[in-house]
C-alpha cells in the first residue's frame, strides 16, 4: 500500500500546530540529569523523614503504610518528569523485575508511562541527516508529524518515492544512549538510598542485566536483524505479518521498515469479532511463545499488549496478527532453555518429581529445603500449566465455558499465581532465579493475559502437543 502522496511536499509533510508541544530538546547531559535526580531524592528524603515520625510516634500502622504509599507515588510521578531513558529505566524494572521489589513500589513503578511529548521535526531532521545522509533522504518523503512517541525515540510513517512503499521510520531521541549508564546507576542509588530497593548482590546482578537489555533497545542495528530472523522465519505462517526492513535506510538509531495497517488489540473492531477468530488469534499469540522456546530458542520478552496489531480480514475470517518491536529479542541458552522446557511438559503431565528434578537444577531450590517449601513451589509450577493440558477436575468452574472449553479471561488465573508467586518469593528459602527464567516467565504471564484480553476460549493441550517428545 502507498500513503496519500498529496499530503506530502518537498519530502515532508508540515502538519504541527502553533500550538504543539513537542520538544526542541532532550536534557542528556549528566550533569543536569544527576542534579535533578538528587533534587528529587532530597525531596523524596523529606517527606519519608516526616513519614518515619508518623510511624514511630503516630502508632496508626494503616496512615503510615497509606503514607508511605503516597510518598512512594509522588517519588514515582516526580521520576516520570525526567523522560528519555529514566522513564524507560522504571518500565522495565516493573516489568522484568517486579517479584524482586517491594510490591507498593513495583506497582507505582507500573504507572510510569511514555508521555515525552514528541521532539519537534527540526530536532528530528538532523538526526536523519547524520545516519542516513541527505541523499538517502532525498529517496523518501517523510510525514513530519510523528505517528507514535515514546520515551527513547519516535516513528514517522514515510513514502519510497520510487515504488510509493508505505514505510515507517524509527528514529531515535539524540543522545539518548549516552545518558543510559549515568541514569541507570542515578535510580540504582537513588532507589537504595530511599531504602525504596534492597541493596544485595543478587538484586545488582539482576538490574545490572536489566541495564544490558536496555542498551541493546538502543542498538537499532541489533532489532534490525532480530526482525529479519523473525521475517524469515514466520514467512510461510499465514496467521502473522512482520515488517520489512530497508537496510538502506537503517544504522544504529534509525530502523526503517515496510509500514503495516491493523488495529490495536484492545480495538472494537478485535472485540467484536467471532468466537471462532478470537481463539484463531488466541492460538496463534500461544503457539508464536511454544516457537520461540522450543524451536527458536530465541524470545522476544516484551510482554507489552502494544507489540502485537491485527489485521482483520473485511472479506473473510482469515485475520492475521501484525509483530512489533524486536528491541527486546533475548537468544536463550540452550541448556537453560532445555530444562525449562523440561520442567514445562512435567508441570502439563502432573510429573511433580520432574519438575522439582529440573527446579534444583537450575538453583530454584535445594533438595534439603523443608518438603512443604518444595511442594508450595511445584504446586504454583502445575498451575501455571493449567490452560496447557486436558480440563481435569482441578479446574475451577469459573475458568470453563458451557461447552467445556478453558476460558482464559474468567480463570483468575494469572492473579492466582502472582499471588502465591509474591508470597513464596518472601520465604527465606527463596532464591533468585536465574535471569532467563524470569524474562521467560514474565512473557508466558503476558501470553496469559493476551489471551484473556481477545476473550480466546480453547483449550491447549492440541497446542502442546506439536511440542512434546514423540515416545
Amino acid at each position: 500500500m502507498s500513503l496519500d502522496k498529496s499530503l506530502f511536499k518537498v519530502g515532508v509533510r508540515q502538519r504541527m500546530s502553533k500550538n504543539d508541544e513537542s520538544l526542541h530538546h532532550l536534557k542528556t547531559g549528566a550533569f543536569s540529569r544527576r542534579l535533578a535526580l538528587s533534587k528529587l531524592g532530597a525531596r523524596y528524603g523529606a517527606r519519608a523523614v516526616r513519614q518515619s515520625i508518623l510511624q514511630r510516634f503516630g502508632g496508626d500502622e494503616e496512615a503510615a503504610l497509606a503514607k508511605r504509599k503516597e510518598n512512594i507515588d509522588f517519588f514515582v510521578e516526580e521520576l516520570g518528569r525526567l523522560k528519555g531513558s529514566v522513564v524507560k529505566i522504571g518500565q522495565m524494572m516493573a516489568t522484568y523485575g517486579d517479584y524482586l521489589m517491594p510490591p507498593e513500589v513495583a506497582e507505582a513503578l507500573h504507572k510510569l508511562e511514555d508521555n515525552t511529548p514528541p521532539m519537534s521535526w527540526r530536532a528530528i531532521r538532523p538526526v536523519l541527516v547524520k545516519e542516513l545522509g541527505e541523499s538517502a533522504l532525498l529517496a523518501l518523503e517523510i510525514d513530519e508529524q510523528p505517528l507514535a512517541a515514546a520515551s527513547l525515540g519516535q516513528v514517522h510513517r514515510a513514502v519510497l518515492r520510487e515504488t510509493g512503499e508505505a514505510l515507517c521510520i524509527k528514529i531515535q531521541y539524540p543522545g539518548v544512549d549516552d545518558t543510559i549508564d549515568a541514569d541507570f546507576s542515578a535510580v540504582m542509588q537513588l532507589l537504595k538510598v530511599s531504602r525504596l530497593m534492597p541493596s544485595t548482590r543478587n538484586l545488582d546482578d539482576w538490574f545490572g542485566d536489566i541495564r544490558l537489555l536496555l542498551h541493546k533497545e538502543v542498538d537499532y542495528e541489533q532489532e534490525r536483524r532480530d526482525l529479519d530472523f523473525v521475517y524469515q522465519a514466520l514467512a510461510d505462517d499465514s496467521r502473522f505479518v512482520v515488517p520489512k526492513s530497508y537496510p538502506q535506510f537503517c544504522t544504529r538509531r534509525v530502523l526503517c521498515m515496510s509500514y503495516e495497517e491493523a488495529v490495536s488489540v484492545n480495538a472494537a473492531e478485535v472485540a467484536d469479532l467471532s468466537q471462532a477468530r478470537r481463539n484463531r488469534l488466541g492460538r496463534a499469540v500461544l503457539d508464536l511463545f511454544l516457537t520461540e522456546l522450543f524451536t527458536w530458542r530465541r524470545m522476544q520478552t516484551d510482554p507489552n499488549f502494544g507489540n502485537f496489531r491485527v489485521r482483520i480480514d473485511s472479506n473473510g475470517t482469515d485475520d492475521k496478527l501484525v509483530l512489533l518491536d524486536f528491541g527486546a529479542m533475548r537468544l536463550l541458552p540452550n541448556a537453560f532453555a532445555s530444562e525449562f522446557c523440561d520442567m514445562l511438559l512435567a508441570a502439563c503431565g502432573r510429573d511433580k518429581a520432574q519438575f522439582l528434578q529440573r527446579a534444583i537444577s537450575l538453583g530454584f531450590m535445594k533438595p534439603h529445603f523443608p518438603q512443604a517449601v518444595l511442594d508450595n513451589f511445584v504446586d504454583i509450577g502445575v498451575d501455571i500449566a493449567e490452560p496447557l493440558r486436558k480440563i481435569d477436575d482441578t479446574v475451577p468452574a469459573r475458568a470453563l465455558t458451557e461447552d467445556g472449553q478453558y476460558c482464559w479471561r474468567h480463570s483468575g488465573l494469572p492473579q492466582r499465581i502472582v499471588k502465591r508467586a509474591v508470597a513464596a518469593s518472601i520465604s527465606k528459602y527463596f532464591a533468585l532465579p536465574p535471569k532467563d527464567f524470569l524474562y521467560v516467565m514474565r512473557k508466558l504471564m503476558g501470553v496469559y493475559a493476551l489471551i484473556a484480553l481477545l476473550d480466546a476460549q480453547f483449550t491447549a493441550d492440541d497446542v502442546l502437543e506439536t511440542y512434546s517428545p514423540k515416545e
